[in-house]
């Protein structure tokens, strides 16, 4: 997914099955690289930056709170409208 943050909504991810690496972290140019395996829990606070890539097939869940417009996405490799410069 694209390098992104969210204003108010907080998530969190529950990994299925498969291997998930989570960039995380304060500054864009300072993520923190965590490995996610299956039956591991994160919890993205608001205004934490955050990514998730597939190390390989993954499946996750992701629950958040209400707020599903609110995506400020910093980096996109997709082109998607909305992503800021940084």
């Amino acid at each position: 997914c694209s390098i992104q943050y969210h204003e108010k909504k907080k998530e969190t991810v529950y990994v299925l099955s498969g291997m998930l690496k989570v960039y995380l972290g304060d500054d864009v140019d300072d993520l923190d690289e965590i490995i996610m395996n299956p039956h591991d829990t994160m919890t993205l606070e608001p205004l934490k930056i955050h990514r998730m890539e597939a190390i390989e097939d993954s499946v996750y869940l992701e629950a958040s709170t209400p707020e599903l417009d609110d995506v400020v996405r910093l980096k996109d490799e997709y082109g998607r409208e909305g992503t800021s410069e940084v």
